[in-house]
């Protein structure tokens, strides 16, 4: 895992450039030049390396062929990098190290551009192909891996990055995008190519671009989608539910075993939740040696907690089992969020993954994760919500889209953490429309009315007539083919997985210096998934029932029936607590206005309805308060330390660790053997 940099322009690219991408390559650093058209053009490649595979210095970056026409500077995990090695060396290529990068360099010089089909794994890279005066930029299949980059109108410079920080530093100017800051509003996320910034954008999951430097200088661009699980998708399995089952385990059992190779040290999120649990038990078979595993609990957080079942299957597995107690001034990180995002992030789960990657890292350089498993096999709420809606919406639409809908509106929610309230009502007042509409309303947050009552005239005419659920209608149209249950699971993987889970976890743990792996994102299991009939995804309600099935005799019982959780922080506790000096200086009247992006009377309406139980506005505030964090730090200049001193004070988190009924301040996990 690493970072990347490239730029194409009329001169070099400054090393800085590299260094703002230092953390997420600590071990070693490496930098290429070009000159074309007699010096009028540069091609800047520069690489910051964490080593996994093949410590030694054969694996520096940027790399190169024997004649050195061909570089890479390259990001991720290859796993069947052995396999398509094999095949390189019979076909006369010469290998000069062990590492997964040189194989993409052959495989380019054997297959072209069609190298990124054959590659199982997680990657962002750029190929330079000096010769033809060609680059080759290239992202993973579901997303795991980011590559920004920016094009500028004159179409003389080109810049890409792991991440957004490091383009900024080229020169590429800071200017808000108001319609990506619209689509933010609706997902919590920017969707790609979009993001906060009018002159970056961010490359799709599965997709690959090439760069071509013409005669005069010019650099022409032409991108294109190389896989989509829609349309890779063959028909329905034609297999007995048990063969199902089975296939489903061996899949799985065989993407955590791919991703148990590495050089350094490696362990497990375990949150006790269905799809860690399996990625344990899976990890434990193939591992020699006893696995580690890493836990953040909130004692104080009944809603949030699943450390009793974590510890469990800890047990179960004999794992080096590690606790983290995490209760007190989390929120404080959320500067840390905003630093390694470069832009607001509406997801505070963010923070959950930067504290424990924080801590993992003392013990770990790579771990593995359970991102993946509800999209793959319909693990979400919603998934059994909208298997209830196809019957819910053949009842007269007087009474569903009329009668009840309206009577919905009168509900209140809860704002402790429980979405019961808020589910029911979201069912009536959107389970009557098209299943698209009605899907778009449920993973949606500010709606288009909400988003239009909190701008300002101004930024409202900035945004024009964008409407953010055309992102996900794209999907919906892509995956009509596919049964009911599939179509969902693939929008799932093609906006909130790579957008929001993947995001996160790549950003957070690159912050830390930690590699993240999640088999459940393997390409071939999300194939086999779009195959798999919805009735083995969904029955009676019960969501993940093959996942369930599969792992039955294996898991303990308290894991294969107990309710979906999720990986959550206890934020209406940070609002009601910690973030209400924060809330009170950050979104006041007076600072709302200053901004001139949303009503200030719009906010404040907002926070009553949240702190009088109406509504749960807990995302939304949160979402808000990351804006005013990201424009003191990127517009207003503050540093990150000095962004929340004058709200929260300077006292730094302090975050609690505990075993058994001990408890000490010292930020540090603790290991129960």
């Amino acid at each position: 895992m690493c970072g990347i940099f490239g730029q194409i322009g009329s001169s070099p690219a400054d090393e800085k450039c590299g260094l703002e991408l230092h953390h997420r390559g600590p071990d070693d650093a490496g930098l290429k030049y070009f000159t074309l058209s007699n010096g009028s053009i540069w091609v800047s490649l520069q690489h910051r390396r964490l080593s996994i595979i093949d410590l030694s210095s054969a694996g520096h970056q940027p790399m190169c062929n024997e004649d050195e026409s061909i570089w890479i500077t390259f990001n991720g995990e290859i796993y069947n990098f052995q396999e398509l090695r094999a095949q390189l060396v019979s076909a006369g290529h010469t290998f000069r190290s062990h590492t997964d990068t040189e194989v993409i360099i052959h495989g380019y010089e054997e297959w072209g551009t069609e190298v990124v089909k054959k590659l199982r794994g997680m990657f962002a890279f750029a190929i330079w192909d000096n010769r033809h005066r060609r680059m080759l930029l290239a992202t993973d299949h579901l997303g795991k891996k980011p590559l920004f980059y920016s094009h500028n109108d004159a179409g003389r410079k080109f810049v890409f990055a792991s991440e957004i920080k490091a383009i900024l530093q080229a020169g590429v100017p800071a200017e808000l995008d108001p319609v990506a800051m619209h689509d933010y509003l609706t997902y919590l996320y920017f969707p790609y190519p979009s993001t906060a910034f009018k002159h970056v954008r961010k490359m799709a999951p599965g997709s690959a671009m090439e760069i071509v430097v013409n005669s005069e200088g010019d650099v022409e661009r032409r991108e294109w989608k190389y896989w989509d699980a829609a349309e890779t998708a063959g028909t329905p399995l034609q297999m007995s539910e048990a063969e199902m089952i089975d296939r489903a385990r061996e899949l799985m059992e065989e993407s955590v075993k791919l991703r148990m190779i590495s050089d350094v040290p490696l362990g497990l999120f375990l949150s006790g939740g269905l799809d860690s649990s399996a990625i344990t038990a899976f990890a434990a078979k193939s591992s020699p040696d006893q696995v580690k595993t890493f836990t953040i609990g909130f004692k104080a957080s009944k809603f949030y907690d699943e450390q009793p079942i974590a510890k469990l299957v800890a047990e179960r597995f004999k794992t080096e089992h590690h606790i983290l107690q995490a209760d007190e001034a989390c929120a404080a990180y959320m500067t840390d969020v905003v630093r390694h995002f470069d832009e607001p992030f509406g997801n505070p789960t963010a923070i959950l993954e930067y504290i424990i990657t924080k801590q993992m890292r003392k013990h770990v350089t790579v771990a593995i994760s359970g991102d993946g498993g509800d999209e793959l096999f319909g693990g979400y709420v919603r998934y059994a919500g909208a298997a209830m809606a196809r019957r819910y919406r053949q009842l007269p639409q007087f009474l569903t889209k009329g009668l009840v809908s309206r009577l919905s509106g009168f509900m209140n929610d809860s704002t402790d953490g429980r979405h019961g309230f808020r589910r029911v009502r979201e069912f009536a007042q959107s389970a009557w429309q098209a299943e698209e509409d009605m899907y778009i309303d449920w993973v949606g947050y500010f709606s288009e009315r909400e988003k239009q009552e909190l701008y300002t005239p101004d930024f409202s005419a900035s945004v024009g007539g964008r409407n953010s659920g055309d992102f996900l209608r794209q999907f919906f149209r892509r995956g009509a083919k596919l049964d009911p249950m599939s179509r969902l699971g693939y929008v799932d993987a093609a906006s909130f997985l790579c957008c929001n889970c993947l995001e996160y976890a790549d950003r957070m743990s690159m912050a830390n210096s930690l590699e993240v792996r999640a088999p459940f994102t393997d390409y071939r299991l999300l194939e086999f998934a779009m195959q798999v009939p919805q009735r083995m995804k969904v029955r009676n309600m019960t969501t993940k029932w093959i996942t369930r099935q599969a792992m039955r005799g294996i898991l303990p019982r308290e894991v294969l029936t107990k309710k979906k959780m999720g990986f959550n922080p206890p934020l209406p506790q940070w609002i009601n607590g910690e973030l209400k000096p924060v809330i009170g200086e950050f979104l006041s009247s007076a600072a709302i206005e200053r901004r001139g992006l949303f009503r200030p009377d719009a906010v404040q309406k907002l926070l009553r309805d949240h702190a009088e139980n109406r509504r749960d506005n807990a995302l939304k505030i949160w979402a808000l308060l990351m804006i005013e964090v990201w424009q003191r730090m990127y517009f207003d200049k503050q540093s990150p330390e000095s962004v929340l001193n004058s709200a929260m004070g300077e006292t730094k988190p302090n975050t609690m660790i505990q075993v058994g009924d001990a408890q000490s301040s010292k930020a540090d996990v603790v290991c129960i053997r």
